[in-house]
């Protein structure tokens, strides 16, 4: 059994299902399942429409302390493992790595590491894709996007089949 910090669930008004977990160092962590985070998005792509949640993760508090620590990690892979588990296998966690401040290749390895680190990988799907947005001055922003679904859903190909068509779309239009 993999040790992981223990965490408290939330659920808000608007059907945003929250947790939040203190590490020992004293950083706050905030993990979402947003049902309505990429509905606009969606509405030809039933599968990710009906089952999908926007998902993300960020450190609300910083500690003064702040160092590596592969408990982060683990937490959030266990809370989406109760996510999925307590929402069944159909649903598909959607994702991209913010890029703000320009760190969204840092955050992918991060994540792509977290996972790595543990039996998240057992139970699901992971499929990230990198993404190119077309800025209004020319450049091109890159990003990564991304799903979580379980090995056990039956609609998996059709999912991937939805996401890839979504990322695709979505890139274009922006």
């Amino acid at each position: 059994m993999e040790d992981f910090y223990s965490y408290i669930q939330e659920e808000d008004n608007e059907d945003i299902i929250s947790y939040s977990f203190l590490t020992h160092n004293g950083s706050l962590y905030s993990v979402y399942f947003d049902p309505y985070q990429y509905v606009k998005y969606l509405s030809e792509y039933p599968g990710l429409f009906t089952q999908g949640y926007g998902f993300g993760f960020n450190r609300v508090l910083k500690s003064k302390n702040w160092d590596k620590d592969p408990l982060i990690g683990v937490t959030i892979a266990k809370i989406v493992i109760d996510f999925v588990e307590e929402r069944g296998s159909g649903v598909v966690l959607l994702y991209h790595c913010d890029y703000v401040d320009n760190k969204q290749n840092g955050r992918n390895k991060i994540f792509n590491t977290w996972l790595n680190l543990t039996t998240v990988s057992a139970l699901i799907l992971d499929n990230r894709v990198k993404v190119d947005l077309p800025q209004m001055d020319g450049s091109v922003l890159h990003t990564f996007m991304g799903y979580l679904t379980s090995i056990h859903n039956i609609n998996k190909d059709r999912a991937s089949e939805e996401f890839t068509a979504f990322a695709e779309r979505l890139a274009v239009s922006k």
